[in-house]
């Protein structure tokens, strides 16, 4: 009987702790998509959004241009997908859109630099490395803030998921 309510009390105890674990590192992902695309938005752009969706260890980076210099008689739609990485182009008239997919497992190495190394006005790009199998990929995304401290975190915090993820 004591060993029944140990066990009842145990899978209790784990039933209600794994959520609030999973809830906790899906709001903590929110928030970290949530810096990450207000600081990729360019002030002088304002009909271009530049996102990053996190869900779990799977990564899809969105480039939209909804005021773009295209000019076609006929919607283009383009896609390539190798598991769950890819990319997908469509475009019409005054509209472009770019979704690129990928894995945490894949990415290799999550770094950030300076845009111009001698301005110290510079603005900061996180550098995001990916191999699979044959092929090495890398993505840059551009942020719009000069303040290091918060580069370094955003990397520092990019980098624990990544390795959460690789686990």
């Amino acid at each position: 009987m004591k060993r029944s309510f140990f066990l009842l009390s145990a899978a209790l105890l784990l039933g209600y702790t794994a959520p609030a674990q999973t809830k906790s590192a899906a709001s903590s992902q929110a928030a970290l998509a949530r810096q990450l695309n207000q600081l990729m938005r360019d002030p002088a752009k304002p009909k271009q959004d530049v996102l990053i969706v996190l869900d779990g260890c799977h990564v899809q980076q969105i480039i939209r241009d909804r005021d773009a210099d295209v000019n076609l008689d006929n919607p283009l739609a383009v896609s390539f997908a190798s598991g769950k990485s890819g990319w997908a182009v469509s475009t019409s008239n005054g509209f472009f859109e770019l979704k690129m997919d990928f894995e945490w497992a894949d990415v290799t190495a999550v770094s950030y630099a300076r845009s111009d190394d001698k301005n110290p006005k510079a603005l900061y790009e996180i550098q995001i490395k990916r191999q699979k199998k044959n092929s090495t990929n890398s993505s840059e995304l551009q942020l719009y803030t000069t303040d290091e401290a918060v580069v370094k975190n955003l990397v520092g915090r990019l980098n624990k998921l990544r390795q959460s993820c690789s686990q």
